[in-house]
């Protein structure tokens, strides 16, 4: 009986020394499959879309060059010279291929690559203007059914071809990803992601829009930077929104961040005050008195004077009221003008059909199939509503005493 037992522990005991050995092993092996792993990836960070003048849709994606993550990098050298699908910008690749359809250009764009193209650490899709105005949906299903693409992936359009957008050089970040995605949380409170253009294309209470880069010529070299939003009605992009009514539409979808507003005073020489805007905060409350609905929408602002022009103290109440009235009156107009322009685009991108139905979702329902007739004719009643908390660090005007 002794003997027995002493025979089981023994068993045990091998069979807990055998696991410890197996997973010794897995351990310091994972290593070197991940490794291999890698090294066999082609690693995608930016995508663009185009539609070209033949119907067939281009993809172009810019690719982590193998010396950034360990790998050999004398095939991708001698392949990024083919003029015709590759270029090669600092630390990354760049590669087209075009097709019937986007998953058509990807396989074929695969064929030309000897590592598998891996889109899980995709971070930012660039739309071309032609592609956005015809096919959008269509493509965007190709991305949105591939599990490795991640839903928060930064979506924008742009002026001309993806193509060329992706072929230039930004200014002071290695690639196009960090560029725009830096850009992106610069300019905005909240980031635009994949998954609400997929949510609101065609959604007829909410319609997309997306972040527009322009660029522009700097000592004869282009620089791109955010111009404006591109507005979509109907699964398609419908107009651009740029200017004024740029800062006017990021004041209603509070998107306002770091922001300056310059303002005029009503004097003789009309001096300049420039105010940053500390906080801001917008609430749109739909009012039904009629067949249509009228919005309420009322923005409310903290801001900091940050240049004064004029020859008045801070510590005068009576000027920091002026300068509020001007802001106050500048912050309005401007939203007036976004509101009518997105009307004219039929673009509902401030979500008015979309508070409705929170608000009454019994009206929604029933004036949900005759929104596209009745969005244009809504009256927006903008009230806004500005505080100066902060004046610098000095009350009196420099050069005076």
């Amino acid at each position: 009986m002794m003997k027995s037992g002493l025979s089981f522990i023994w068993m045990h005991a091998c069979k807990s020394i055998l696991l410890v050995m197996a997973a010794t092993v897995l351990l310091f092996s994972t290593g070197c499959w991940d490794r291999k792993e890698v090294n066999d990836l082609a690693i995608v960070t930016t995508a663009g879309l185009d539609l070209k003048n033949n119907g067939e849709i281009e993809l172009t994606l810019e690719i982590v060059h193998p010396k950034e993550v360990g790998g050999d990098t004398q095939q991708s050298k001698s392949k990024s010279k083919s003029k015709s699908s590759s270029k090669s910008s600092g630390s990354t690749l760049i590669w087209s291929a075009s097709g019937a359809t986007a998953a058509d250009a990807a396989s074929e764009l695969q064929v030309k690559l000897s590592r598998t193209v891996y889109w899980g650490q995709l971070e930012i899709l660039v739309i071309g203007e032609a592609l956005s105005r015809s096919q959008l949906r269509e493509q965007l299903d190709y991305l949105v059914r591939d599990s490795n693409v991640r839903l928060r992936v930064r979506p924008f359009v742009c002026k001309g071809t993806a193509r060329d957008f992706l072929a230039s050089d930004p200014p002071l970040e290695k690639t196009k990803a960090d560029f725009l995605g830096g850009e992106s949380k610069r300019l905005f409170r909240r980031a635009i992601t994949l998954n609400s253009l997929v949510q609101d294309l065609g959604n007829i209470s909410k319609e997309a829009f997306l972040p527009y880069v322009d660029t522009t010529q700097d000592g004869g070299e282009s620089v791109p930077y955010v111009k404006g939003y591109a507005a979509f009605s109907s699964y398609r992009m419908a107009g651009l929104i740029q200017g004024e009514s740029y800062s006017g539409a990021k004041w209603i979808l509070k998107q306002v961040k770091g922001d300056v507003e310059t303002v005029k005073l009503e004097r003789p020489s009309s001096p300049l005050i420039s105010l940053g805007v500390l906080s801001s905060s917008t609430r749109i409350d739909p009012k039904f008195a009629g067949e249509i609905p009228r919005m309420d929408i009322v923005i409310e602002a903290e801001m900091s004077l940050v240049q004064n022009t004029t020859r008045f103290k801070t510590t005068d109440s009576k000027f920091i009221r002026n300068v509020e009235e001007a802001a106050v009156d500048k912050i309005r107009k401007k939203a007036e003008i976004t509101i009518k322009q997105a009307q004219r685009m039929k673009a509902d991108i401030f979500g008015f059909g979309e508070e409705i139905e929170r608000h009454n979702p019994r009206k929604w329902k029933h004036i949900h199939d005759q929104w596209e007739r009745m969005y244009p004719l809504v009256q927006a009643n903008v009230q806004v509503k500005v505080r100066i908390r902060q004046t610098g660090m000095n009350s009196v005007p420099v050069g005076k005493s």
